[in-house]
């Protein structure tokens, strides 16, 4: 039985806004966290990408539209049929994680550039998975942040070329399930 293969897109996901209540961290008034946005399946061969941010809170929302696309990408990648979106916040955390964080990522994205360049470019997905290293290597830590918002999508309907669709990501209170809020993604064909 012969099937037919699905075509690939390219997509990006952008970050649009991010807001959460009704959780007890100092409301997030105006707070520092980390968000992780995770592409699960977007085609064969490729199971997740990983990417993470500082998402500063005012009032419970992270509005990220005024941010240059630079900042707002999270991902651009080709996708193939259907893909899921997993997403997770922190509590708030100091500027000291915030800058921990970054060197680590800093540091693991070196670490496996330097392995790619040794291996004559052989992959791109260790690159990738940098921010996952940053936060594996903070796991080991006694006031590693927890995790206060997380949620997840299945995206089925993909745009076309030239369009644009937005998506929202419910977010849910681990452990509880409680509905706390949500993270809004443009997507890009």
């Amino acid at each position: 039985m012969a099937t037919t293969k699905k075509a690939k897109e390219n997509i990006e996901f952008l970050l649009v806004r991010a807001e959460v209540k009704g959780v007890p961290e100092k409301s997030l008034l105006r707070s520092r966290n980390i968000g992780q946005v995770d592409l699960v399946w977007p085609r064969t061969g490729v199971a997740k990408k990983s990417g993470a941010r500082e998402f500063v809170f005012r009032k419970g929302v992270c509005d990220f539209t005024a941010e240059p696309w630079t900042k707002r990408v999270v991902f651009r990648e080709e996708v193939e049929g259907r893909c899921g979106l997993a997403v997770s916040i922190t509590e708030p955390v100091s500027v000291q994680k915030v800058r921990r964080f970054i060197r680590l990522t800093a540091k693991y994205a070196l670490k496996m550039g330097a392995d790619f360049m040794e291996k004559a470019m052989v992959g791109y997905a260790d690159i990738a998975s940098s921010p996952i290293d940053a936060l594996a290597a903070m796991i080991g830590e006694k006031d590693v942040p927890a995790v206060i918002a997380q949620g997840v999508l299945d995206v089925v309907d993909l745009p076309a070329e030239g369009e644009e669709r937005t998506v929202s990501v419910p977010l849910v209170r681990p452990l509880t399930g409680k509905a706390v809020g949500s993270l809004t993604l443009s997507l890009r064909a």
